[in-house]
């Protein structure tokens, strides 16, 4: 029996105390008399072991030597191998990478390496011969993939990450022939691999007449990826030390947030860090003074925007991608850059980060985003600064907010590049309006001289210049589809780690390498003007 262990390409993940976000220690082994921590990877190798896999495949990203000197070649009755995944594409993407070790005729299991859920014998519960996913039950299954099964159990679909999940029983692990592991990857590469969670390949498979079943066998399930879930990781085994029964354990939903408004109904008060109270006819009157507003806020109970064109802007929108950014942000700083009025500063804020400061270049957003905090009681810095003179900050930040601006500005490459420079140090968030194809296929490194059809495709990346006006905005500058996009972001030294909608990608700041014609664009080039020197 084959374990295949995806541990690169999933998405991003919070690292706490700095370590590989598969060997996170968390809870203890006893080696002899000796008490050594335990890596988190450990459990999902200890569950595959107590089903009986006597071969594990690691999916690692270049340069993963911590995991492949940690685990070595073998451990118990179990070999282990290593095969790499080149950039993050997704669970798919890493899952068959190592289908090509995988024997038709053996069983295969998967699990995610930064998760830790019980029972322990969990896979041992799911049959051999089909398509299984072991479940569990959550309380906010829409930040998991929610499994709708039938009353036989057989599954009718996988809502990935569903805002109205029809089911609070979501997937864990699971397990497969390996000839059903080879049918999955060919309908993933008929599909243009364009799926990069399992749920929306296997609603495929099934829709094709394939047959997956439920096993609700789980009893908790928590995702050790971000700090709040590392914390209840701890008091998840902690519990079951001191020999708790499994339904005083409550169900973990740990993963992030819903992205739900600043306050939730009219009168309600959100915990406020600092200011006054203000009362309701004055919040009504500013709202008016400050004129018209891009983002509707909700001050206590007074919207400032609510006949905006998009609806419920931009709250509506965050809804949809709100579950990839960590729910707690305590310890971590954020940049806002292209803040308008502040809606996404003061989401942030909310959700526990230490220090959020906001930059726009006009003061009129400003000027909103200001009042908005302080009827808010948030702590929330703001200040008038072009994307081109971030290097003035003098500092990085844990997150950087990049949304709705590079379609805004003549020259987005500088900018990026200027951002991966001066201010990101590990998490991009990154939104533009799009225009043309939202494919995302493989662009290949090089082409001929002579090759012209690539650039017909509607996938291949494409930034369309406007030269006057579009939607009767002079600021609007460059429109590019969704290959564009991610290209950039790349080129600018940001690996997409999650691509919750269309428009927005999730990155991880990487380090570039020399490029070949020289140091690329960026100014000033080594952050001067925070030291005073220019």
């Amino acid at each position: 029996m084959w374990g295949i262990i995806p541990a690169a390409g999933l998405g991003t993940r919070i690292q706490p105390l700095g370590f590989s976000k598969e060997l996170l220690p968390v809870g203890s082994n006893l080696v002899g008399d000796v008490e050594k921590p335990r890596a988190v990877s450990e459990y999902l190798v200890d569950r595959m072991l107590r089903a009986g896999a006597t071969r594990i495949c690691f999916v690692v990203a270049p340069g993963k030597s911590d995991l492949v000197q940690y685990y070595g070649s073998h451990a118990r009755s179990s070999d282990f191998c290593y095969v790499v995944q080149p950039k993050p594409a997704g669970l798919c993407d890493a899952i068959f990478r190592a289908t090509s070790l995988i024997p038709a005729g053996e069983p295969v299991l998967v699990g995610l390496p930064d998760t830790i859920w019980f029972p322990e014998d969990g896979f041992s519960k799911l049959p051999d011969d089909r398509l299984s996913f072991l479940l569990f039950p959550v309380d906010r299954p829409q930040h998991f993939d929610a499994v709708v099964t039938d009353a036989d159990d057989l599954v009718q679909e996988i809502q990935v990450k569903h805002p109205d999940a029809k089911s609070n029983w979501i997937w864990g692990a699971f397990k497969m022939p390996g000839r059903l592991l080879h049918d999955l990857e060919a309908l993933w590469i008929e599909r243009q691999r364009r799926d990069e969670y399992m749920g929306t390949l296997v609603n495929a498979w099934i829709q094709r007449g394939g047959r997956a079943v439920g096993v609700r066998a789980g009893q908790a399930y928590v995702d050790t990826g971000t700090v709040h879930g590392y914390r209840e990781a701890l008091n998840l085994l902690g519990s079951r030390k001191r020999g708790e029964p499994a339904e005083a354990i409550r169900p973990a939903t740990v993963c992030s947030a819903s992205g739900d408004s600043l306050v939730k109904r009219p009168g309600d008060v959100p915990r406020r860090t600092t200011g006054r109270l203000f009362g309701k006819a004055e919040i009504e009157r500013r709202v008016q003074e400050l004129g018209d507003w891009f983002h509707n806020i909700d001050l206590l109970g007074v919207p400032t925007a609510p006949a905006h064109f998009l609806g419920d802007f931009p709250r509506a929108k965050f809804q949809s991608f709100a579950h990839v950014l960590p729910a707690d942000l305590h310890g971590m700083t954020v940049l806002d850059i292209g803040c308008n009025a502040g809606f996404y500063s003061l989401e942030m804020k909310r959700r526990g980060a230490d220090r959020v400061v906001g930059i726009d270049m006009d003061d009129y957003y400003l000027d909103q985003g200001r009042f908005a905090a302080e009827v808010l009681g948030q702590d929330v810095e703001f200040r008038r600064m072009p994307v081109y003179d971030v290097a003035q900050l003098g500092e990085k930040f844990d997150l950087v907010l990049f949304m709705g601006l590079v379609y805004h500005l003549r020259h987005p490459l500088l900018a990026l590049d200027l951002v991966h420079e001066h201010v990101a140090r590990d998490l991009l968030l990154y939104q533009s309006l799009q225009r043309g194809s939202a494919d995302l296929e493989p662009i290949a490194p090089d082409h001929d001289f002579w090759e012209t059809e690539v650039f017909q495709r509607p996938s291949y990346p494409r930034l369309h210049f406007v030269e006057h006006q579009y939607s009767h905005d002079e600021t609007n500058w460059w429109i590019p589809n969704a290959a564009c996009s991610a290209a950039m972001l790349r080129s600018a030294g940001f690996a997409v780690v999650a691509h919750p909608e269309e428009e927005v990608f999730l990155c991880k700041w990487e380090p570039l390498a020399p490029h070949p014609s020289g140091q690329r664009a960026v100014y000033p080039p080594r952050g001067s003007w925070a030291a005073g020197t220019a």
